[in-house]
């Protein structure tokens, strides 16, 4: 039997994020790559491990999958276990650390970092916790997260040694019948006769700067709680909405992302709690904000 670690990793992710899309996002890795670890897994133990729900039920485990999770467990923590001991051995970094991010810097960002993260520090794990824009920095100084993706932040709330990620630009999401939705671009004026839908997680800001910008008044007609809620209405026919581009993987079939003309895009930085905070940074914050500097400047 050739079971591998990629496999049992799938199967430890989907189980206890109830999807193979979910998984994916934690795995920094691709659905179908989540979805061939599983079958391949499957065909070496001779059966199915999870039963794939469908009309509404979460993914779960089979019987035999329920026998295998435990041992699968088992066999990555002591593969953590011997990662650790090594990389103090070595001198290199080595634990866990909370890393904070929105809903669109979850879907659209953070794969590429834990990518970049798993090959430069193997023995760290990153744990992803979700909130609003406006909860990172007051996380970040109560020591819930470690690090955070921070939106639009002033020079206050940074740490040392932020770094700046690539710009967000914002996006209009349409129904799939929308007049506008075999355009390529659109503007906000275009716009200003359809049902806007706000999300009341973040972006509020920008969206009135938008508006400003228009010469338009800042009108929505629903603040929606959710990024899936506020892409499920637009599809189902109820509004337009703006979102970042990083929700672009968000997006239901029913809707269509538009890029907006004139363009304005959110500022990301990746930072450990603020310098004046009192809080002393986690150990392993600089060398995450290390293995991005290649590619990012700093804040």
């Amino acid at each position: 039997m050739a079971l591998t670690l990629v496999q049992l990793r799938a199967l430890v992710e989907v189980e206890r994020s109830g999807s193979f899309s979910a998984a994916a996002d934690a795995l920094g890795v691709s659905q179908p790559a989540v979805s061939g670890a599983v079958k391949a897994l499957e065909a070496e133990v001779g059966g199915a491990v999870l039963d794939r729900g469908g009309s509404g039920r979460p993914v779960a485990l089979t019987p035999l999958g329920e026998r295998l999770l435990p041992h699968a467990r088992a066999a990555l923590d002591a593969l953590a276990g011997l990662s650790a001991t090594a990389a103090e051995h070595r001198g290199a970094p080595h634990g866990a650390v909370r890393l904070a991010v929105v809903t669109s810097v979850r879907a659209g960002l953070v794969p590429r970092l834990l990518r970049t993260w798993g090959q430069a520090l193997p023995a760290v794990a990153v744990e992803v916790i979700e909130g609003d824009d406006s909860e990172m920095p007051d996380w970040l100084d109560a020591g819930l997260a470690d690090v955070a993706v921070l939106v639009d932040p002033g020079p206050r709330d940074l740490g040392p040694g932020a770094v700046e990620l690539p710009g967000d630009p914002l996006c209009a999401v349409v129904p799939a019948g929308h007049a506008s939705s075999g355009r390529t671009v659109v503007s906000l004026e275009e716009l200003a006769d359809d049902r806007l839908l706000a999300g009341s997680g973040g972006c509020q800001a920008q969206l009135r700067a938008l508006h400003r910008v228009a010469g338009l008044p800042f009108r929505p007609v629903a603040e929606v709680a959710g990024m899936l809620a506020l892409m499920a209405m637009v599809a189902r026919g109820d509004g337009v909405a703006v979102v970042p581009e990083l929700a672009a993987p968000l997006v239901p079939s029913g809707a269509r992302l538009l890029p907006l003309v004139p363009e304005l895009r959110r500022r990301l930085v990746l930072s450990g709690p603020a310098a004046g905070a009192g809080r002393e940074q986690h150990r392993l914050v600089e060398p995450l904000l290390a293995a991005l500097r290649p590619t990012a400047q700093r804040a």
